[in-house]
């Protein structure tokens, strides 16, 4: 018998290697050092979209925590460190494979990406930067983009400060087409209210980002650039992270130290936005001895693949919404 055609032995192999697990990425690096035929086909980047669309939901390969700050790997992945001190620099935002960085000494905001080495400063703002009491976001800015493969692509800075003298939020919004600045959009704010610098939200072409202690949120609309202030559901005094929700909509994350609680802003049959607690989480459940910790606050999620981060007494706690497993 003949053999098959080396096209259909690619198809085959490519088959193979496309059902590896991607919570494993070590098995994709030692698979492309058995044969140049699988190092040919994991490096193509049609390979690439395909394993991506083929799983869907993303794995959590680790996280960023700005307590040091340092990179904190969830899985064997198989990446060397970034080439930077991590010493000078603030981990601001991560999103479409992309990560914002404020660099302390220099007083200036970065674009990393970890995957391709790719770094990027960004030109020098008019306008102060202020870790504590400013936010900003890093989105793709290709329009339609299903985001499994962004890098190299170009990209947007949402950032936005919160001028207590003059009682006014702004937002501008970096290009990294135009290399540049847009011009402020503004909003009066009232006395002792600031952004708080937790992540924000995009949810369709609205950044979301919310307030200290939570008690108001802040809506910037990325098409018509502009301003506006919503009410949060609750004001939780150890922190509130906003979220996009499964079906799309605007989501809030808030602890009142015994359980979690998940809010979702949705439209009633009259056409009024509210808000509406979707879920509890107990805490005390979350471990065999009942006692997680005194302070637990709120500090991130994952929405790709719904993880809430927690900041315990004793460390930082993963846990998974669909099974409410904590680790």
């Amino acid at each position: 018998m003949a053999p098959p055609p080396p096209e259909l032995v690619d198809d085959a192999v490519a088959e193979i290697l496309l059902r590896l697990p991607p919570d494993d990425p070590a098995r994709l690096v030692r698979a492309s050092l058995v044969c140049k035929l699988r190092r040919r086909l994991l490096v193509d980047p049609a390979f690439s979209g395909r394993y991506r669309e083929f799983h869907r939901t993303p794995p959590l390969l680790g996280f960023l925590d700005d307590y040091g700050p340092r990179f904190v790997p969830t899985t064997a992945l198989p990446c060397s460190k970034p080439a930077f001190d991590y010493g000078h620099w603030d981990p601001i935002d991560c999103r479409h494979g992309r990560i914002l960085l404020y660099r302390r000494d220099k007083n200036s905001l970065f674009v990393w990406d970890p995957l391709s080495g790719f770094r990027r400063r960004l030109r020098d703002r008019k306008f102060p930067f202020y870790p504590e009491f400013n936010s900003a976001a890093v989105l793709c800015a290709v329009d339609g983009c299903k985001h499994l493969d962004c890098h190299g692509g170009p990209f947007l800075v949402v950032f936005v400060d919160s001028d207590d003298m003059s009682e006014v939020t702004r937002a501008w919004v970096y290009s990294s087409v135009d290399d540049a600045w847009s011009e402020p959009a503004s909003v009066q704010v009232g006395n002792d209210s600031y952004v708080d610098m937790t992540r924000g939200a995009l949810v369709g072409d609205e950044m979301y980002f919310v307030f200290a202690l939570g008690a108001r949120i802040l809506k910037y609309d990325l098409g018509n650039n502009c301003l506006a202030l919503m009410d949060s559901p609750r004001v939780y005094k150890r922190q509130a992270v906003l979220m996009r929700t499964a079906d799309g909509l605007l989501g809030l994350i808030g602890t009142d130290g015994s359980s979690i609680h998940l809010w979702s802003r949705k439209v009633n049959p009259n056409g009024v936005a509210a808000w509406e607690q979707t879920r509890a989480i107990e805490l005390e459940k979350l471990t065999p001895s009942g006692n997680l910790c005194s302070q637990p606050r709120v500090i991130g999620f994952a929405e790709s693949v719904g993880v809430i981060f927690l900041r315990t007494d004793h460390g930082i706690f993963t846990i998974e919404l669909k099974s409410q497993r904590g680790k």
